[in-house]
């Protein structure tokens, strides 16, 4: 297709046109309507044009200067085609992006009629409320071959996208959702406006439900109406404002006045001024049933510093952080909705400070400036022009490259990182380590300084003169490479670096009388311009245990990348006979697994101890110990002393790890700290469920009951417990593990790390 299309431009700002069918008052409309304006002039010159009608939001676009018209030919395909394409070939765009399914299928038609550079869809939905046409699914299997890319709100819409719509997922890039913090004032408790309240009926000392959504079946309220009778049954003065308009209203003010609550209940309609209704909103439900993806209410609501109670459908799950922002509850059951909603009311501490982590979350993860910068770079990557016009460039400084997960995990982005978007290279300021090979092979440059020891005054001078030699963009440092994390920042200042990052891996080191920062780096965090975190637990680590962020000069701009793996195919039966034959172990044996370096920090002992407690009942159990490390001599002998030397097999160091898992039944880890370990995610993938301690991000990880199961650190008794009740029940193990596999695709590919470092040093860089 690329040899029918014209050249995008090489000179000027990027000409985007964004092709909708209309702009009524909807969170994709709403989404349009806002990033068109907000795309930097320098680099983009937007342009967005309705194939219906106006809509309501159309005039607040115009007004901001966008090139803005519609064509009035919604019910006639025929008359738009013709009017898009005297349109395109009149503004000849580089980028067509299209959003709505009118939109989907004239604008890509129209592109390949006028040889536009490059065509995309942005998808803004996580399934369809009525079977897709045949027609309709026969015209994107022809149109997608033409398709340069596919925008997704969500990292919950690639099921859907891969699966149900079969794009390809090479194809897709997710841009979240963001909104404008500065547009949302949170309100003191009891703060709301008196007058408002008493137009619209509500109560101004009871507490308020706030639902905004249009009243569509997919909307699900029937559900919710159902919730807040039984909320009501608790809290008999409780009150639910439903804002909002549709073709249900009729029906479920009718389901109101039958299940006894219509005093309870306010249909207010659509709304202009959503912001200042959610000032008089003590909780916001969202009760859809499907489709929704990265809905804009609950982030008004977030920002609003309001918690959120929302179904557990496609990206909701990525907004609401369970028990910290809000709370998460299943489609389509009142009951949950009802608790959760009761839960939160009946606690007005509580729930003020979940809307407090609302609105912190949309601060560091889903601002509207984040959103639009995301946006940009997708948009200039679809177009193969990078707006700096060359790629960032990036200088991962170490002390040396040994190997742990941290490293590992570096080796691994730089081996999939965009080589137009990033250019790594890497320099140690010690020795070059055992992975300096490997860096290499992939492609990495390695320098190394040759430091002598900590008092080598000529170390930061050349680090300097080396940065500047580099042109450096940006500088990384990770927090257990201690000389590199000071040096390293502080090269980055002296060699004028646009922007510094430090990366941390760690938490729950004071178990261990040990800290992830050192002071000195706490106390000059604001010298770095992010901070990169693993999970958004060791955000709440950090600020309780080593007073990050607790003062101004504490601070660095915080984002969470989580860890990612190359997800290799789901394990099927051959692999497990193969591996279990590679480790001569019978295929009837029940086998556990943990895959960790031997140290202190990972506690074997106390995976020893569990399975010395569990042998006299399970004759067929049998533990894999893979890894090597200081403590091998002194487990060995535990192992002897427990008396279950034949139960045990010390693999030591295996470079075949990914082929050994499938062996497993269970995968272990007993850890008394931890961030985001690898092995973890290794284990999830290969559809294995995961016992381990509730330490470091774990939690964040394993939903305790769904893929696995966290208990406490250094508790042997409690481990041998749930190791148990796994052994006995091998459906569960596996209904365990394919929920393992599930969330690792979902969210733990490298893919998804990737695009996360890419974003954020293209946002930094921009700056």
């Amino acid at each position: 297709m690329s040899l029918l299309r014209r050249p995008v431009r090489r000179s000027g700002p990027l000409r985007v046109l964004f092709v909708v069918p209309d702009l009524q008052v909807g969170g994709a409309e709403r989404h349009a309507a806002t990033l068109a304006p907000a795309l930097d002039p320098a680099f983009f010159s937007p342009s967005v044009v309705c194939i219906g009608e106006e809509g309501a939001l159309f005039a607040g676009l115009a007004a901001t200067g966008v090139p803005a018209r519609a064509l009035h030919h919604r019910r006639n395909p025929v008359a738009a085609l013709l009017a898009l394409v005297t349109l395109i070939r009149r503004e000849r765009p580089d980028v067509l992006i299209t959003r709505g399914y009118s939109a989907e299928g004239l604008g890509r038609v129209a592109a390949i009629l006028t040889r536009v550079p490059r065509s995309v869809v942005w998808v803004h939905n996580c399934g369809d409320v009525a079977r897709r046409s045949r027609v309709r699914t026969a015209i994107d299997r022809i149109l997608e071959p033409a398709t340069s890319a596919y925008y997704a709100v969500a990292n919950g819409q690639r099921p859907y996208m891969t699966g149900e719509l079969r794009y390809p997922d090479a194809k897709i890039e997710v841009i979240h959702n963001g909104v404008d913090p500065a547009r949302y004032t949170p309100r003191p408790a009891g703060a709301g406006d008196a007058g408002l309240a008493a137009e619209l009926g509500l109560d101004p000392h009871a507490p308020v439900v706030g639902s905004v959504a249009v009243l569509r079946p997919e909307k699900d309220h029937e559900s919710l109406l159902r919730a807040m009778r039984l909320v009501v049954d608790e809290l008999p003065d409780a009150q639910l404002l439903v804002v909002g308009d549709g073709p249900l209203r009729p029906a479920l003010t009718a389901l109101a006045a039958e299940l006894g609550i219509a005093a309870s209940v306010v249909f207010a309609g659509s709304r202009p001024d959503v912001g200042r209704v959610l000032g008089l909103v003590d909780v916001v439900a969202l009760s859809s049933r499907t489709v929704e993806c990265f809905p804009m209410a609950l982030l008004e609501a977030m920002a609003s510093g309001i918690p959120t109670v929302g179904t557990a459908i496609g990206g909701v799950p990525e907004m609401i952080e369970d028990g910290v922002t809000g709370h998460l509850v299943p489609p389509r059951d009142p009951r949950a909705m009802a608790d959760a909603l009761v839960k939160m009311l009946s606690d007005p501490a509580g729930t003020a400070a979940m809307g407090a982590a609302a609105r912190r979350r949309v601060e560091s993860e889903f601002t509207l400036e984040r959103s639009v910068r995301a946006a940009e770079a997708a948009i200039a990557r679809t177009a193969g022009r990078d707006p700096h016009q060359r790629p960032v460039r990036l200088t991962v400084v170490m002390d040396l490259t040994f190997v742990g997960g941290a490293e590992l995990l570096l080796l691994n982005l730089m081996r999939h990182v965009d080589r137009t978007v990033v250019e790594p290279r890497v320099v140690c300021l010690r020795e070059e380590g055992p992975l300096a090979g490997e860096f290499r092979a992939a492609d990495v440059p390695v320098a190394v300084l040759d430091r002598s020891g900590r008092y080598d005054l000529t170390t930061l001078p050349r680090l300097v003169a080396l940065l500047r030699a580099d042109r450096t963009d940006v500088v990384l440092v990770n927090h257990h490479h201690r000389a590199a994390l000071t040096l390293g920042r502080l090269a980055a200042r002296l060699a004028r670096v646009p922007a510094n990052i430090v990366a941390a891996h760690d938490m729950d080191l004071t178990r261990v009388g040990g800290r992830v920062l050192p002071r000195r780096d706490v106390e000059t965090l604001f010298l770095s311009d992010a901070l990169v975190l693993l999970a958004p637990s060791q955000s709440r680590y950090l600020r309780a245990e080593e007073g990050v962020g607790t003062r101004p000069w504490r601070r660095a701009r915080e984002v969470v990348i989580t860890n990612g793996i190359d997800l290799p195919p789901a394990p099927t039966a051959a692999d497990r006979a193969a591996a279990r034959e590679r480790l001569g172990l019978d295929y009837g044996h029940v086998v556990l697994g943990i895959v960790a370096r031997l140290s202190p920090q990972k506690a074997h002992g106390v995976l020893l101890r569990a399975v010395a407690a569990l042998a006299p009942t399970c004759p067929g159990m049998r533990l894999v110990v893979v890894g090597g490390g200081e403590e091998q001599s002194a487990l060995t002998a535990l192992t002897a002393e427990l008396g279950i030397t034949d139960r045990v097999l010390f693999t030591g160091v295996r470079r075949d790890v990914a082929r050994l898992l499938p062996a497993f039944d269970i995968a272990c880890l007993s850890s008394m700290h931890e961030g985001v370990p690898l092995t973890v995610l290794e284990s999830m993938a290969a559809a294995l469920p995961v016992v381990a301690t509730e330490v470091g991000a774990l939690r964040d990880l394993i939903a305790d009951g769904v893929e696995g199961y966290l208990v406490p650190a250094g508790d042997h008794v409690a481990l041998a417990a749930r190791l148990a009740a796994l052994i006995d029940d091998p459906g569960g193990r596996v209904a365990m593990g394919a929920r393992a596999r599930a969330r690792a695709e979902r969210e733990f590919a490298i893919d998804h790390t990737v695009q996360g470092y890419q974003q954020l040093l293209t946002d930094l860089v921009a700056r």
